[in-house]
């Protein structure tokens, strides 16, 4: 199967805004190629093993999009020429280029960089790497394949660093659009009594279904349909969608919630983040906040 690949060159303070214009303009995933973010990586010795090709700069940043190749790029490339209007940053010197891929080329992409990482006591590893936990690390395996959610991204790993912040230990979780199930898989081995993955993607399922078995997770309940559907209220939800559906959804989160639980709600642009706090403090009580450069999470109480 072939893929268009979308690669826009950019800045290190740009590229994730361009990330973000790629997801909402229909990209099935973003690869990220910012030596800036290698090399603080190096400086803060955060890793466990580090390829000697991540040790060459390269000049620039660049931010691929993947889309089916009935995409009209023109619709795409227009969202990302309208960022240079944006005056926040210097949005002047993005440069854009289109190619053609096989899917086994992209899927491989990330993989030359996406080594085992923490956050908190959770570590993320790769299927395919080997790891020995140390004391107190807490595995959990992730192929993501092709959905979204491999960890790296700020709206993933804040949302696991909060779920790190509440007691889960047997609690009933709702992962609210699980992407690739990487917050439900992270929640089941943070001690949650049981994980409901839900997500309207069959890609998103399938991949779900996968990260569950490599983690040991026998049966997990997984659907592919909305969570209205879903009849017992969860004690915890995680959400990491974007900022638009998580406002028109505040009413069903809050719905699959049993009175005190919390909800934890991710993918939100800095500059909606006030909008999406606005809505969700008519009915929750806000427990915690959480920014990664343009990027914000929240842990709320029912």
């Amino acid at each position: 199967m072939k893929f268009k690949k979308i690669t826009i060159t950019c800045t290190s303070e740009t590229s994730e805004i361009v990330a973000y214009t790629l997801h909402e303009a229909g990209s099935m995933g973003e690869v990220f190629d910012d030596y800036d973010n290698i090399r603080q990586v190096l400086d803060e010795k955060r890793w466990d093993y580090a390829d000697a090709a991540l040790f060459s700069p390269t000049d620039g940043c660049f931010v691929s999009g993947f889309f089916t190749t009935e995409t009209d790029e023109t619709t795409v490339l227009a969202k990302i020429d309208a960022l240079k209007s944006e005056n926040w940053a210097d949005f002047s010197g993005l440069k854009i280029s289109v190619e053609i891929i096989d899917s086994v080329e992209w899927e491989n992409e990330w993989k030359k960089y996406y080594k085992p990482f923490n956050i908190g006591n959770i570590v993320i590893v790769p299927e395919w790497i080997e790891y020995k936990p140390t004391c107190g690390d807490i595995p959990v395996k992730l192929n993501p394949g092709l959905a979204f959610g491999t960890g790296m991204h700020e709206t993933t790993s804040m949302c696991i660093d909060l779920m790190q912040r509440i007691p889960l230990q047997e609690k009933r979780v709702l992962d609210f659009g699980c992407g690739s199930g990487i917050l439900g898989v992270c929640a089941t081995a943070l001690g949650s009594k049981s994980v409901l993955f839900a997500d309207t993607d069959e890609q998103a399922i399938a991949a779900t279904r996968y990260n569950c078995q490599i983690n040991g997770i026998d049966n997990p309940s997984v659907f592919l349909r909305d969570v209205r559907e879903i009849k017992e209220p969860a004690d915890v939800v995680l959400a990491n969608i974007t900022a638009e559906v998580l406002i028109s959804v505040k009413e069903v989160i809050k719905g699959a919630l049993n009175k005190g639980g919390y909800a934890i709600i991710s993918g939100i642009i800095s500059d909606k983040a006030e909008l999406v706090k606005s809505e969700y403090l008519r009915d929750f009580t806000l427990v915690e906040s959480a920014q990664k450069n343009e990027w914000r999470a929240y842990l709320f109480k029912l």
